[in-house]
């Protein structure tokens, strides 16, 4: 009664040590989706941005020339100076913006290949967990018995 108890046993936890497993690839694998789709849209958003920068920095040039041209100032020396400083300025940031996108995008993506080799790593372990059971509990079986003779050589040689 207690060897078929004994099986039953070993079957349920190497089945638990193989869903744990594999509930963890299957979590991992989610939660890596979910921070590259989040390292994505923070990239987009910052790119948008980033755009919305440059075209109002542009913006604010032209409406600088207008002006004076409007107050009767040729755009030479310092009115041409001032206005491309204000488009240099707004490019800079424009990218600045870009360049943080890139970087919290490449971020979110190196966490998600970090969060898919745990699950990986977590499948493997409640994989190599259950063996393991399954060779103890093999082993725990064959405790007390003894091993089988060893086969006497045939007369006339090899088999």
């Amino acid at each position: 009664m207690a060897a078929p108890l004994m099986v039953i046993g070993t079957l349920f936890s190497m089945a638990g040590s193989m869903s744990q497993g594999i509930s963890a690839l299957n979590a991992s694998t989610q939660l890596a989706g979910d921070l590259q789709t989040e390292g994505s849209i923070i990239f987009r958003e910052a790119m948008r941005t980033a755009a919305i920068i440059e075209e109002e920095g542009y913006k604010f040039a032209a409406e600088q020339s207008l002006q004076y041209i409007s107050s009767g100032v040729h755009i030479a020396g310092s009115a041409l100076i001032t206005i491309a400083q204000t488009k240099a300025y707004a490019k800079e940031e424009a990218e600045a913006v870009r360049s943080r996108g890139r970087a919290e995008r490449s971020l979110a993506n190196r966490k998600a290949t970090t969060v898919r080799n745990e699950g990986r790593a977590a499948l493997i372990s409640g994989m190599t967990e259950a063996g393991g059971t399954l060779f103890s509990a093999a082993a725990a079986g064959q405790k007390g018995k003894k091993p089988p003779p060893p086969s006497s050589p045939k007369p006339g040689g090899v088999k």
